[in-house]
Formats: structure tokens, sequence, C-alpha cells
């Protein structure tokens, strides 16, 4: 997800969640102080407008993206707030930087670990980021079937060579979509669990147009396709997305083109906390 103005204008259903889950842990958050983290924080306005008028006066918040152009964007805009400031980083890294490790009281992350291939890197790395007894709450995608679209066209041989990669873009959780599955991980890695939940969501998108730019926003292969080639990806992209979803008839003349769509999915919320006197982990 390169391409920030698109994700911008197209991102109300992530913004909505994001902010329900900081209003629902909203006396957690008030109560961090130090310097807090924010994974995946794409073009900052989550972070700047949502968790930092949330965090203790006291805290100063990092918003941390593997996006350049995300970075780029967020250190622009946000450039007069002095109590933030932007780092790009890659939570999946095997090599973590030394000057990373345990520099942070708090660690916030709101729909990016879906995106991580191996989430157990992730969670480590997560870990290695706090202080001995410090937070993480974590938000990210359980499961949604609009995954299942990117496998089937990566076997359609117009796009197969664009898409050899598909299965890498699927996440982790959605293939195992269990709480206990994440439950064990979280475990595993040292932390102690203070709440972890799998929930079901569903947003409405009020016409075509504007499901149609939520998909070019987040898709990661429409970039790839060459220019004879990418109105006709994302037109089956889209058809084939639509299909998976639930079309609610308008009273108009414009058949499905003129339909809401009801977008059904889960996610996964988790409270945890590093341990006192633990070591950082290697992989």
């Amino acid at each position: 997800m390169h391409m920030v103005e698109e994700y911008i204008n197209a991102s109300r259903s992530q913004h909505r969640d994001a902010s329900e889950i900081i209003e629902e842990f909203k006396k957690q958050i008030s109560e961090m102080k130090g310097k807090c983290i924010d994974i995946g924080c794409g073009p900052g306005d989550v972070s700047n407008n949502l968790i930092l008028p949330r965090l203790s006066p006291e805290a100063e918040l990092v918003g941390a993206d593997i996006s350049t152009a995300m970075i780029d964007h967020a250190k622009q805009k946000y450039q007069n707030e002095k109590r933030m400031s932007f780092l790009q980083l890659d939570i999946e890294t095997p090599i973590f930087p030394d000057e990373e490790l345990e520099r942070y009281s708090n660690v916030l992350s709101f729909y990016c670990l879906h995106w991580c291939q191996n989430p157990r890197i992730a969670f480590e790395n997560i870990y290695n980021l706090l202080k001995p007894e410090g937070s993480a709450l974590v938000m990210f995608l359980a499961w949604n079937n609009g995954f299942d679209a990117y496998i089937k066209l990566s076997e359609d041989p117009r796009f197969k060579s664009y898409m050899t990669d598909a299965s890498r873009f699927v996440p982790y959780f959605h293939r195992c979509n269990s709480q206990a599955s994440l439950r064990d991980m979280l475990k595993d890695v040292g932390f102690e669990i203070l709440h972890c939940s799998r929930r079901e969501k569903s947003f409405v998108y009020q016409n075509m147009e504007i499901f149609k730019r939520h998909m070019i926003a987040v898709n990661p292969f429409i970039s790839r396709m060459p220019d004879h080639l990418r109105e006709e990806f994302e037109d089956v992209m889209l058809r084939e997305l639509v299909s998976l979803k639930i079309l609610i008839p308008k009273e108009s003349d414009d058949g499905p083109q003129g339909s809401s769509i009801l977008d059904k999915y889960y996610i996964f919320v988790a409270h945890m906390k590093k341990p006192p006197d633990t070591c950082s982990k290697t992989h």
C-alpha cells in the first residue's frame, strides 16, 4: 500500500474499527506514558487524530511504517506536532535494529499485522521493542473472504505472471482463523495476555464506486499490472470480490452498480504485557 492519497480516501472502515477499539481501551491508553510506537501508522492520521489525544500528556508517539511513501507523507503533514515523530521500520525484519530494542513503554498497532507473512517474528519484534512491563494493544484482520480472490485470480493466465507470490498476501490467520492460535502464539513469545478476542465485523460500502476505490487502495497487485492490463485486472478483481460479498439493492435502475455492498469480516484484538526482568527474543 504505497498509494497514499488513494488509501487516505478509501480507508473509512479501517479508521472506524481503529476508533472503536481505541474508545474501548481508552482507560488503558490514557495510562500509557513514556515513548510509545504505532506500528503500521500509514499516513499518520490514526496516530495523530485518534491515538495521540488519548495518550497521557507525558507520552510521546513514534509512528512507524514499512512504506517510504507513507512515512514521507506523515512527516510532512505532522511536522509541527512536538509529541510525535515518524520512523521507517519493518516489523517483520529478522534482524532488528539494536537501537530500537527495549526502547518503548507501549506498542500500538491497528490494521497492520495481518500483512505479515510470519506473525511470530512480528510479535517477537514487538516483544523486543518493549521495555520490561511494557504493554501492547493490537488489532488486525483475522479473516476476510476477499483474500480468496487473490488466489483465484493468480491462476488466471492473463494475470498469473504478475501474481506469482499471491499467497504471500493472504494473511497467516486467514488460514488458521482461531483465537486459540493467536493466544498460543502470544504466550509462546512470552507475553502475559490481558485480553484476546476474535470479533465479527461488517461495513457497508454505499455504492460500487466507493467499494472499487477501497479495493484499489489496498490491492497489492494493481501497481504491477502493465498499462494494457491494468483496467481489465481492476474490472475482473472487482467482479470477483463483489461475488463474495452481499449486495443490498437500492430503489434505482442501475442494477448491481447501484447496490450497496455489505462486507463481513473478522478482526483480532489483543492487549498484552511484557513480564518484568525478561530478555529480548532472538529468531
